[in-house]
């Protein structure tokens, strides 16, 4: 990360791609503060296309002007390419648009792939339903569009959408909406283990593993015989009762073990925060390579749920939420240093990217 006095010139971006096919395509931007390194990106690149590499890596060159930082090439996939960074200005001088406290720019190409209209009245918390309301995009471009949000989420970055030919819109990402959290690691709690843990982060920490007390079968159960017409004997029928039993006593007698279970903290008008254990047989790209992880993980996802679950799902939500969620997210963070150091692994937020766990 560079200083201010020694933060090198960067080059404005071109007004038009050198790509052999690029009116088959369509040009993203993702904006950044200069404080971001680039190879952060790669980074959060890594983290959902494993494919990704520096096909040119940003290189510093001395010019006239002083150092000045040529921009590189990164590919995501066989389709996608990002170039940059780049000055926050066009070389024609067309205006980005983009957020005030963008220093550097990378141009994203990637395939134009839309589907049809988004679902209208669910829920947009990225703004993405928002922006492509025309038609939204599928494949390769969903994918992309998704990281470029999640990216401005994490870095504090915003990012510019082609929608059509000359149509942009711009989204800048509130990162205060990342509160979940979910532990990786090889350690197991039982469940008192993890109640004991979490009660040190905070007191109202109950175990959630109760259910709902089953009111038995209808009261016509067995009164009337369910086919009219069976082609089963009175003899067949009560050997089929009979193992139907057998298997009902075993199942009670013997249960399953345990796979998953929760501890909940009730914050009230604020909602609950959950921290659901299970484990998992898919690990996010960014730990797969840990030997540890090779055959799966045990999570520990600590959440938050609101009360108002439709205000919690708009892109804008009310003020009376952000307040909630505030407060909430301190309960979140909690819990999860606590977690963290009673089994530790590696964090990451709910975009599946990875946390220092001192940043927690």
């Amino acid at each position: 990360m560079s200083t201010p006095s020694s933060t090198p010139l960067l080059s404005p971006m071109p007004a038009t791609s050198a790509h052999p096919i690029a009116d088959l395509y369509v040009r993203h931007l993702l904006g950044v503060s200069d404080d971001v390194d680039t190879s952060e990106v790669e980074t959060l690149a890594l983290a959902r296309f494993p494919a990704a590499r520096w096909e040119i890596a940003p290189a510093e060159e001395q010019t006239p002007e002083g150092v000045r930082l040529a921009p590189g090439v990164l590919r995501l996939s066989r389709h996608t390419l990002i170039s940059g960074p780049y000055a926050p200005a066009v070389d024609d001088g067309t205006a980005l648009d983009l957020d005030h406290t963008v220093s550097m720019v990378f141009d994203v190409l990637c395939p134009r792939e839309r589907g049809p209209a988004p679902f209208r009245g669910g829920g947009d918390r990225d703004g993405l339903a928002r922006i492509f309301a025309a038609g939204s995009p599928v494949r390769e471009e969903w994918r992309v569009a998704q990281w470029l949000v999640a990216v401005g989420r994490r870095l504090g970055g915003s990012v510019r959408f082609e929608v059509a030919d000359g149509e942009h819109t711009t989204v800048t990402p509130d990162p205060a909406v990342a509160v979940d959290m979910t532990i990786f690691s090889d350690v197991w709690l039982d469940p008192d283990a993890a109640l004991s843990v979490c009660r040190t982060a905070d007191r109202r920490s109950e175990l959630a593993m109760t259910g709902v007390s089953w009111g038995g079968p209808p009261a016509s159960t067995g009164a009337v015989p369910a086919l009219v017409d069976s082609p089963l004997t009175p003899e067949q029928l009560r050997g089929l009762h009979e193992r139907a039993d057998a298997f009902d006593i075993a199942a009670l007698t013997s249960p399953p073990p345990l796979s998953g279970y929760g501890v909940e903290v009730d914050l009230g008008k604020d909602g609950i925060v959950s921290v659901e254990i299970s484990g998992v047989d898919q690990v996010p790209l960014t730990i797969k390579g840990l030997e540890w992880a090779k055959n799966g993980a045990v999570t520990y996802v600590v959440r938050w749920t609101p009360e108002n679950l439709e205000d919690w799902q708009r892109e804008r939500p009310s003020f009376d939420l952000k307040i909630s969620r505030t407060r909430a997210s301190g309960v979140v963070a909690g819990l999860t240093r606590a977690l963290f150091q009673a089994v530790g692994g590696e964090v990451a937020d709910q975009d599946e990217f990875l946390l220092d766990p001192d940043d927690v």
